[in-house]
């Protein structure tokens, strides 16, 4: 189960997706903006949680979105207000807590394995491998902001990539 409050962007975006559940501050953003850096997720689980479209949304444009969004695409569960996220998150694993050990193991196991059947696993692999060769690639943005970094420094390069997705 995870409780998110803040930004919760990269890996521990991908972390939070891959959780059971996710229950999130209604202040919390979410996104995979190493993907601006020409940096891939680590998993690629999104397509999975969210759907194809609002997948390619986020992975092709770097987006970060508000707590909002996140659960209107399925990336979390539920929100609560900050003061009270802790109370609820645990209020919702108590209540599965209550659940059977042996229901609750049936039904972890009957959704992953419907997961696995669908490829999950596959697409998984397949998104580290793609991601590990991303990486070892310089492109022509990561040599731009590298430029920009050792002449202005890391502030003017970040402004730099940024003003790359205003509007």
């Amino acid at each position: 189960i995870a409780m998110v409050r803040g930004y919760c962007l990269a890996g521990s975006c991908e972390l939070a997706m891959m959780c059971c559940m996710t229950y999130a501050s209604d202040t919390a953003h979410f996104g995979e903006p190493e993907i601006r850096f020409s940096m891939s997720p680590p998993a690629v689980i999104m397509p999975w949680i969210v759907g194809l479209k609002h997948a390619r949304e986020l992975l092709y444009t770097g987006d970060i979105i508000d707590a909002r969004d996140a659960e209107r695409i399925g990336m979390v569960n539920r929100l609560f207000p900050d003061d009270k996220l802790e109370e609820e998150t645990f209020r919702y694993a108590r209540r599965a807590a209550a659940i059977s050990l042996e229901g609750l193991r049936t039904a972890k196991a009957s959704i992953n394995m419907g997961a696995e059947i669908a490829g999950i696993r596959q697409a998984i692999s397949y998104g580290i491998e793609q991601g590990a060769m991303l990486d070892a690639t310089i492109t022509e943005a990561q040599a731009k902001f590298t430029e920009v970094r050792e002449k202005e420094g890391l502030s003017a390069a970040i402004r730099w990539r940024e003003s790359q997705f205003e509007d």
